[in-house]
């Protein structure tokens, strides 16, 4: 159900560039910036990650397993927010861009092949329904005919809406916190229509907290840290 819902998303952004192309093609202006505020909204797709360090040959003394292993396995997920920019300068603008992110991270507990009586590979995964907010400062090339190549950096404080941090009675679930800081890299482009500005960007955000909870975790020593990574490829409309 969640790759069909994805794959519908890619359609979706794939038909809205062409469109949006092809009215590039026909008339330009600049006059985005040169005003001083903008709106807009942002689609994309993500890969989420975490940069994990585990302990390896963690044993369980409730289940009599040894873990040998820690592996992360990235899967994509959708962005959806909106845009308010600001004008400072020529070449500068502040921009606050609220979204909403859907992530998906599966780990796999291989075991020790001397474990008896247990599955060689156990199986978790972590879903996040992540609120961001991140303020961003963006710094413009100047116009070569109708694009603009540009840069930004900011910070971007994250609240997990499905964080399960406060389950306690499962052992098979992975918990981590509800609240990130991250920090925001981000490259990309500004096409110019007569009535639209689309701008492909490549993000990626990198948390600043370790977000791992072992409390009542099943192999609780096996990971020690993880900070969130997030590379999203976006569609920025304007």
């Amino acid at each position: 159900m969640r790759f069909v819902f994805v794959r519908k998303v890619v359609l979706n952004i794939v038909l809205a560039m062409m469109l949006t192309f092809g009215a590039l093609q026909a008339q330009t202006s600049h006059y985005f910036d040169f005003r001083p505020f903008n709106l807009g909204f942002t689609m994309g797709l993500n890969m989420a990650s975490y940069d994990m360090t585990s302990q390896i040959n963690q044993f369980d003394p409730s289940t009599g397993r040894v873990v040998s292993r820690v592996e992360l396995i990235t899967k994509p997920g959708i962005y959806l927010g909106l845009i308010t920019n600001l004008k400072l300068a020529d070449h500068w603008d502040l921009r606050f861009m609220p979204s909403v992110s859907l992530e998906e991270r599966d780990f796999l507990f291989h075991l020790d092949s001397t474990t008896t009586n247990a599955e060689p590979i156990v199986r978790k995964k972590i879903e996040s329904s992540n609120l961001n907010l991140p303020i961003c400062l963006k710094f413009k090339s100047d116009f070569a005919k109708n694009t603009r190549v540009w840069i930004m950096v900011g910070v971007q404080p994250t609240f997990n809406l499905a964080s399960n941090k406060k389950v306690r009675n499962d052992k098979d679930l992975l918990k981590t916190q509800n609240f990130d800081l991250a920090m925001v890299y981000s490259v990309g482009i500004d096409l110019y229509g007569e009535k639209l500005k689309l701008s492909p960007e490549l993000r990626f955000t990198r948390g600043t907290k370790n977000l791992y909870v072992p409390d009542r975790t099943r192999f609780p020593r096996a990971i020690s840290d993880l900070f969130s990574q997030l590379l999203v490829l976006n569609i920025n409309f304007e």
